[in-house]
């Protein structure tokens, strides 16, 4: 049975209750994670409890914002691994989310974490948000543009911005470099 106590006395630290659903979901997202990891170059955290802090309480953190209260439409920009976006759809399920990132090998892998988590109203497309962000069928659509370690700042709002509706948020997930 993998050690879920980091996971839990973190979410516990942003006031966040996980339910026995939730932390099965999040062993198994880490349990996908790491085997897919084997085959593609997904991330380079790799240690469990890493994993955990890094990853899964790292992209739950915004939920403290209060920017997710009631039904949001929210993209992932650059997801990568599914971070933020898959952690912050465990927790708060009536997220309406779009996962968005340029390598289609990272797209099915989501595809499969979506599947086996049986997670609804979520979606995955491959893209670069450059262009996607062009497209009437996405700009100006979100209530949240999130995203997570993907380029400088001023480089990051312009893929972002467009995504953001009129009265959204521009979520910029950045370390401390």
């Amino acid at each position: 049975m993998t050690n879920v106590n980091t996971l839990i006395a973190g979410s516990e630290k942003l006031d966040i209750d996980l339910t026995k659903d939730e932390i099965d979901k999040f062993i198994l997202f880490k349990e996908l994670l790491k085997e897919w990891n084997q085959k593609i170059n997904i991330t380079s955290i790799t240690d469990d409890v890493e994993i955990d802090i890094k990853h899964f309480i790292d992209s739950i953190t915004p939920l403290s914002t209060g920017l997710f209260k009631g039904k949001k439409k929210v993209i992932d920009i650059g997801t990568g691994g599914g971070f933020p976006g898959i952690p912050l759809k465990i927790v708060k399920e009536d997220l309406d989310m779009v996962l968005l990132d340029s390598l289609n090998k990272r797209i099915v892998f989501l595809d499969e974490v979506i599947n086996r988590l049986e997670l609804k109203n979520i979606t995955s497309i491959h893209g670069r948000a450059e262009e996607l962000g062009r497209k009437n069928k996405h700009r100006q659509k979100y209530d949240i543009a999130i995203s997570r370690a993907v380029a400088a700042l001023n480089t990051l709002c312009e893929y972002c911005l467009p995504f953001v509706s009129v009265g959204g948020h521009f979520i910029s997930m950045k370390g401390p470099d």
